[in-house]
């Protein structure tokens, strides 16, 4: 499970998307399900390897939302003349068949990543897997929400733009049944938030999770969650 990038000089990092419900001030978010996203680009096809398309894209943000019919291993990568972004996704067997059955969508499984573009560009997009799959590229929404927020799901998903004003926040991450674990914190424009050429709150981490990192945000400013794992994951944030 992994992003791996490869811009260029000055190239800017990627962002993400679902829709969660709003919360209050003060009042303890409920855990919920990341959901499958509309999107504007929809392809289909059958994979025993690599397919490639090619995919008109938008400069800026982009969310991408794989479904197949399996659990098989899935790879994406997104390719133009300045960005490169590939994401590999894993279901761990792991993994309860309440949450499995969690991570469906009209009978499919499914998951989703969010990157960013340096400019308009005809993508070349190439997909691995085996068995029937759909990928759809969309622009991440935003919901009308402020911490606390807390959300949950299972393998690769990308949360919604919600409010984070600046101060100290701790981020409670809890993963299971997985390998791996990554959360990624990114602010509207699609930059990831990072320390020390790290990024925050919880850059990777292999096994399984269950720690609260605080960080100071600097800008008051809309945010989301990109997460990597091939597992149970919950990601919650409220003040310090």
């Amino acid at each position: 499970m992994y992003r791996q990038f490869r811009p260029p000089v000055n190239a800017t990092p990627p962002t993400v998307n679902v829709t969660p419900p709003a919360v209050t001030a003060n009042v303890t978010a409920t855990p919920t399900e990341v959901p499958i996203e509309a999107s504007a680009t929809t392809f289909d096809g059958t994979g025993n390897g690599n397919v490639t398309i090619t995919v008109p894209l938008a400069k800026g943000a982009n969310l991408l939302t794989f479904t197949q019919e399996t659990t098989a291993e899935s790879t994406v990568s997104v390719e133009t003349e300045k960005d490169y972004i590939s994401v590999k996704n894993t279901f761990n067997e792991a993994v309860s068949e309440e949450s499995m059955k969690a991570t469906m969508k009209d009978g499919a499984y499914y998951w989703s990543q969010a990157f960013m573009l340096e400019e308009d560009a005809d993508a070349t997009v190439q997909v691995e897997t085996t068995g029937n799959w759909t990928i759809d590229f969309g622009f991440p929404q935003q919901i009308n929400g402020i911490v606390p927020q807390t959300f949950t799901g299972a393998a690769n998903k990308a949360t919604p733009f919600f409010q984070i004003n600046e101060g100290t926040y701790n981020f409670s991450i809890i993963a299971a049944n997985n390998d791996v674990v990554g959360v990624h914190l990114m602010d509207f424009s699609g930059n990831d938030i990072q320390e020390n050429d790290r990024e925050m709150p919880l850059a990777f981490h292999e096994g399984a999770y269950d720690d609260v990192v605080t960080m100071k945000i600097n800008e008051s400013n809309n945010y989301l969650f990109n997460v990597i794992c091939d597992g149970n994951w919950t990601v919650s944030v409220a003040e310090a």
